[in-house]
């Protein structure tokens, strides 16, 4: 049969987050096809996706994915051949994958769901804003997880917390990997629905991506959230300032973050990479003590594009948007150059 090169390269793309590069699970490198669909699983996230192929078996993803991004036909022949393979051919070109005939990807382990609900608009938005705030740190599982609760989404690591209030549409509080959850941002999801040990997102093209969900208790941050203190006013020209920092920022190993540092009249962003460093002085009405933190630069632009007031306590600030609040520590500058010191932006 003939395929769209580019659509089926698509629906191959979608559902490559529940993709392992280390095959842990068996076939849980691969993609699996099976009664019209095309499915992935590694135990903490799969997805289904129709792709109308009457094929069954097995092929790994990552040489598919490779080939197919290569290729320019529009058109696709599929067949499988004589020696059990998945075979394409193009104008002029062909290639072989080798497939598994027999199917051990054991996806059936995922509930399937009853009855789908629709997914608040904002609800994506705020996985957006609160994965910022995600733990990488294994030894503590539970911040390493967005917290989905029936009135908000939040996230801690400790250093800062996120939570956006938003009715989300689960009747109990549930934990999601936050590198799991954040695969749906860009994926249009618009419906969801909650199983025993799942939690599943659907979008307008029929891909169905579901998580793993746990419900171990999560740090009640209520009093975490709450800071007492004086308020500023964030300088216009923050946003721009971060994207200038995050080109260095974001060359570095783990996740960009830009600095922050108040000193009495003024802020400094900065960021610092493999390939350089960047910083830039704002003026702004504070008086306090010298106070420093980092921060993820998206984050950092989302707030000064939507709020121009924060808070600043002894050891926190805290920024509140309204349907949503960020809480982040503070900290004491290191050591500046007499320069730095005294140098200021008027602006």
């Amino acid at each position: 049969m003939n395929i769209n090169r580019e659509e089926f390269l698509n629906n191959l793309e979608a559902v490559k987050a529940g993709l392992s590069p280390r095959e842990f699970i068996e076939q849980s490198s691969c993609f699996v096809f099976a009664d019209g669909q095309v499915m992935t699983f590694n135990d903490e996230v799969a997805c289904r996706k129709e792709v109308g192929l009457k094929l069954s078996g097995a092929v790994q993803a990552a040489a598919l994915l490779d080939i197919l991004g290569k290729i320019t036909d529009e058109e696709l022949k599929i067949r499988e051949n004589e020696k059990g393979e998945l075979e394409f051919a193009g104008k002029r070109k062909r290639f072989g994958i080798t497939k598994d005939a027999e199917i051990f990807l054991p996806i059936d382990r995922v509930e399937t769901p009853e009855k789908w609900a629709p997914l608040p608009k904002e609800f994506t938005e705020a996985v957006g804003l609160v994965q910022h705030c995600v733990s990488t740190d294994e030894s503590r599982f539970v911040l390493t997880c967005i917290h989905i609760h029936p009135e908000y989404v939040e996230a801690c690591d400790n250093l800062q917390i996120m939570r956006v209030k938003l009715p989300t549409g689960v009747k109990e509080s549930i934990l999601v990997r936050g590198s799991s959850l954040n695969h749906i941002v860009s994926l249009g999801m618009d419906q969801m629905a909650v199983t025993k040990s799942w939690v599943h997102f659907k979008n307008q093209s029929n891909l169905i991506f579901s998580c793993r969900l746990y419900r171990e208790d999560y740090p009640d941050l209520g009093a975490q959230i709450k800071v007492k203190g004086h308020d500023i006013t964030i300088p216009k020209g923050v946003k721009e300032a971060s994207e200038r920092a995050a080109v260095f920022a974001s060359n570095k190993s783990g996740d960009p973050l830009v600095g922050v540092s108040l000193t009495a009249g003024q802020i400094e962003i900065s960021g610092e990479g493999l390939s350089g460093w960047y910083k830039e002085r704002k003026g702004v009405a504070y008086e306090g003590p010298p106070m420093t933190f980092v921060i993820a630069p998206t984050l950092l632009m989302h707030i000064s594009e939507h709020h121009n007031e924060a808070r600043i306590g002894d050891s926190k600030l805290k920024v509140n948007g309204g349907h949503w609040a960020y809480v982040t520590v503070l900290g004491k500058p290191t050591e500046t150059t007499k320069e730095e010191e005294t140098g200021k932006d008027e602006s």
